[in-house]
């Protein structure tokens, strides 16, 4: 996945994160957003308890 849009939305950031992809493409100014997006959205993961199938 790569692209603007994991930057800019939070939201769209959980969807690669609950589909399990562990890697995305970010331009180098987007990173900070993105690494804080993705964080959120896997501690929002483990702090309900879902789990995917790998």
């Amino acid at each position: 996945m790569r692209g603007q849009c994991p930057s800019d939305d939070a939201g769209f950031a959980r969807l690669p994160v609950r589909a399990g992809i562990d890697s995305i493409s970010v331009a180098p100014d987007g990173f900070p957003a993105v690494e804080g997006n993705v964080a959120a959205a896997e501690r929002e993961i483990v702090g309900h308890g879902e789990h995917h199938a790998a």
